[in-house]
C-alpha cells in the first residue's frame, strides 16, 4: 500500500483503508468511535532516519505515528503496546534487532506525553 507523504494530511477515509490493510481494527474503532480533533499528518520516523542501509522504514513509522495520534492521556499499556509494535515492525523490515531496539528505547523516552511535543502521545488530541 502507498502510504501518504511526511507532512500530508490523511483525510479520515483514507485512515480507514490504511486501518484496514494493515488490520488495525481496533484502532479504527476507536478513531471512528471518537476522531482526534486535530488532523492527522505524520512526519514519518520522528527526529530518526526513514530508510536504514536502503531500505525503507517509513512504514512503521507512519503507523506509530497513527497510533499516537489517536491516543488517550493515561494510556500507559497502549502506548507501550504502539512501541513494542514499531519495534517488531523495524525489525522485520531490516531483518535485524539492534536498529528496532535503538528506536524503542528513543520512543519510550522521547513520546511521552508528559513532554507535550508536537509528536508526544495522544498528539491528535491536544
Amino acid at each position: 500500500m502507498n502510504l501518504p507523504l511526511i507532512g500530508q494530511e490523511v483525510p479520515l477515509p483514507k485512515i480507514k483503508e490504511i486501518c484496514e490493510h494493515y488490520r488495525l481494527v481496533e484502532l479504527w474503532q476507536k478513531i471512528e468511535r471518537d476522531p482526534p480533533q486535530r488532523p492527522f499528518k505524520s512526519d514519518g520516523c520522528t527526529g530518526w532516519v526513514d530508510a536504514w542501509k536502503g531500505i525503507s522504514i517509513y512504514s512503521a513509522g507512519f503507523l506509530h505515528d497513527l497510533k499516537y495520534w489517536a491516543g488517550y492521556p493515561g494510556e500507559d499499556v497502549s502506548r507501550l503496546i504502539a512501541d513494542a509494535e514499531l519495534m517488531i515492525d523495524v525489525a522485520r523490515l531490516l531483518n535485524s534487532t539492534g536498529m528496532a531496539e535503538t528506536m524503542f528505547a528513543g520512543v519510550r523516552v522521547g513520546g511521552n506525553e508528559k513532554l507535550n511535543t508536537p509528536f508526544s502521545w495522544g498528539f491528535g488530541r491536544r
